[in-house]
């Protein structure tokens, strides 16, 4: 197998700047976690490791701001003692959702497992890996874990990438030697300097002096009591916008805060932004961990009279990001939850219950029980098996079949996947019966579906076969026509021309063709008035009957995939820049299959159409598309045109569809 090699991948970290770092203090490390630049973090404490240890905790408060497989190895390996610990940083999920955050997970876990990290707290993690995507080698990382690990479940749950463990055993010996690296070649393995991207061009940035060295200003002074710490000039992050403009956070558009790093964004001055950008600012905090600062964007937020609502939202938004992240943080869930509004903070009550335990706990679910069961609303079900699946994952699992065997459910893949976690969590035999039920389901209710229109549409059917056949037979006249003029030319030649050009027989072989076309027109005739009489005795549809929704008529009960598919034409593709952004971070079987989905859709074909799901509760109509198993494509599609709007990693589909519906 062919490898690829982690070390010069792109990384920020030279060994230039490591050598003007010196030897960095805790404190500088810990400002630029404190700035969220996690980045100079790394580069800090690799510069430190060099003649100080970096302890374990400090370690596992940088490796979440990281998004480079080779940084990762290069901070396991400058820890010192102990690296037990940092399985806390997949167990309580520290990670944000970004799509190359799985393979480090993988790589952690596997530094975990390597310093002795063992028993049932390991499996679910293992198991929730191996169902994301990631490159081989990180695939190869979690199967080299699997295959010291006798229990059928988890073999099962492995099996898709059982092999990768053998077939890149290159790629794990690099790895492994990688984490237990000497710190010299850690260095040694970084780019001599750095190259960044400017304009389109690829150049190499200024090399930084050394603290004890002339500084480059030319004053004849060491760095360290010159320019050291002066402030250096910025360009602004968003084009347009001057660096003080971008400070000010007044001209700063939800836009533009969702392409900001979140180092960037902590710069601006939250109290000038807009409600949109302030609302978009909280809930990128949120999902990216940085818990203080959303909950400084809410509090800016709840200072303004008539925002209550959005106060909430953004509220909820945290509360949700933290769930995520189990135990560790469920105190910060539950301490937002009692600000919450009674309406939205009865929605967690069962969930505080069951954590408080007791008969409390029974009390609230038969409670919250009855209230669904009463209610009419689907997404009560299923907001309940949600909150089941976190707090007792069996008893959701139950709900949450409930949900799928009467199709009282909004998304059934999404719910079905958050089931698949929940047997991770109890490590049981993957793929439960449910997706069986769905399937059955799926294909029945779409049968009857196809029926019911075959019934409706029988006449339909009959005005087909009567176009097709008059098209045929136009089809014929015009070739009869043809023959009849040619046949004419050949009668109507002068006599000497006949003798020289004409074979014989030949004006005999056109009056043949004539009679053949002459019998198909009077049987394409016949066949004619055999479909009127058919069509003529179909009963027509009475007035008793239900009003058929028209095509382009969204029913909010209904996907796409209820529409015939007929009511898809051609559509012209239209790609936003955070599809094209996410087209070219995906790996390649995953793009490629993304742009034939899109090939597909836009031809109006019926039957990929008829795998597409919609959306519920948006403004504007937005589809989902399976790509794969762990990838969606979002898209809208109206007046032409097919508006690709994202692909997105299963894991985020909810999040990014909250999202959108928050936009408005």
């Amino acid at each position: 197998m062919a490898e690829r090699n982690r070390v010069l991948a792109g990384e920020r970290i030279s060994r230039a700047q490591i050598d003007a770092a010196g030897e960095p203090s805790i404190s500088e490390i810990e400002a630029a976690l404190a700035q969220w630049d996690h980045e100079r973090a790394a580069m800090l404490a690799i510069a430190r490791a060099r003649t100080q240890s970096v302890g374990v905790e400090l370690v596992a408060r940088i490796l979440p701001g990281i998004e480079l497989p080779a940084i990762a190895n290069a901070l396991i390996a400058i820890t010192s003692g102990d690296k037990t610990p940092l399985f806390d940083v997949i167990r309580e999920r520290r990670f944000r959702l970004f799509k190359g955050a799985a393979e480090l997970e993988a790589i952690v876990l596997y530094a975990a497992w390597k310093a002795g990290v063992r028993g049932p707290e390991l499996l679910p993690e293992l198991r929730r890996l191996a169902a994301r995507t990631m490159t081989a080698e990180g695939y190869a990382l979690l199967s080299t874990i699997g295959a010291t690990i006798e229990d059928p479940n988890v073999t099962a749950a492995i099996k898709p990438i059982a092999t990768f463990g053998k077939e890149y055993a290159k790629a794990v010996a690099a790895d492994d030697k990688a984490m237990s690296a000497p710190i010299e070649a850690v260095i040694a393995a970084l780019p001599a300097e750095v190259e960044i991207s400017r304009g389109g061009f690829t150049v190499r940035a200024a090399k930084q002096p050394g603290r004890n060295e002339p500084c480059s200003c030319g004053s004849g002074q060491k760095y360290k009591k010159c320019c050291a710490d002066k402030p250096v000039a910025q360009g602004s992050p968003v084009s347009g916008l001057s660096w003080e403009e971008f400070l000010a956070g007044d001209k700063l558009t939800h836009e533009h805060v969702a392409e900001l790093e979140i180092r960037e964004l902590l710069q601006v001055d939250f109290a000038k932004l807009g409600r949109k950008p302030l609302v978009a600012a909280a809930r990128k905090l949120a999902d990216a961990q940085a818990w203080e600062h959303a909950e400084r964007a809410i509090a800016e937020l709840e200072k303004r009279e008539g925002e209550e609502e959005w106060v909430d939202d953004c509220r909820e938004w945290l509360v949700q990001a933290a769930l995520r992240c189990g135990p560790a943080q469920r105190d910060r869930a539950n301490a937002q939850i009692a600000r919450l509004s009674p309406e939205l903070r009865a929605h967690y009550d069962l969930e505080l219950a069951i954590e408080r335990g007791g008969s409390e706990a029974w009390t609230e679910l038969t409670k919250r029980v009855k209230a669904v069961v009463a209610s009419s609303d689907k997404l009560d079900d299923v907001d309940l098996a949600y909150a089941m699946l976190r707090v007792e994952p069996a008893l959701g699992i139950m709900f949450a079949r409930a949900c799928i065997g009467t199709m009282r459910v909004d998304d059934a893949d999404t719910l079905l996947e958050e089931v698949e976690e929940a047997r991770d969590r109890l490590n049981l035999k993957p793929t439960d019966p449910a997706w069986a039920v769905l399937d059955a389901l799926t294909i029945t209710e779409r049968t009857e579906h196809q029926g019911k229109r075959a019934k409706k549409s029988e006449d339909g059917a009959l005005k087909t076969q009567l176009a097709e056949s008059t098209a045929r037979a136009d089809q014929l006249e015009r070739s009869l026509a043809a023959l009849r003029h040619e046949l004419a030319s050949e009668r109507t030649k002068p006599a000497a021309e006949l003798v020289k050009a004409t074979r014989p027989g030949e004006t005999g072989e056109l009056d043949g063709r004539i009679e053949e076309l002459e019998s198909l027109i009077r049987e394409g005739q016949a066949e004619r008035r055999e479909l009127r009489k058919q069509l003529e005795s179909v009963p027509r549809i009475g007035k008793e009957e239900p009003r058929r929704r028209p095509a382009d008529e969204p029913s909010p009960d209904e996907g796409v995939d209820d529409l015939p598919a007929a009511a898809r034409g051609i559509t012209l593709p239209k790609f936003e820049r955070k599809f094209t952004d996410a087209l070219h971070e995906v790996p390649g079987p995953v793009a490629s299959e993304a742009m034939r989905s899109v090939g597909v859709l836009a031809a109006g074909d019926g039957f990929a159409w008829k795998t597409v799901k919609q959306a519920k509760d948006m403004v504007r109509p937005l589809y989902m598309a399976r790509v794969g198993i762990h990838h969606r494509m979002l898209f809208r599609c109206d007046a032409g045109v097919l508006e690709l709007v994202d692909l997105i990693t299963r894991e985020t589909l909810l999040t990014t569809l909250k999202r959108i519906r928050g936009a408005r």
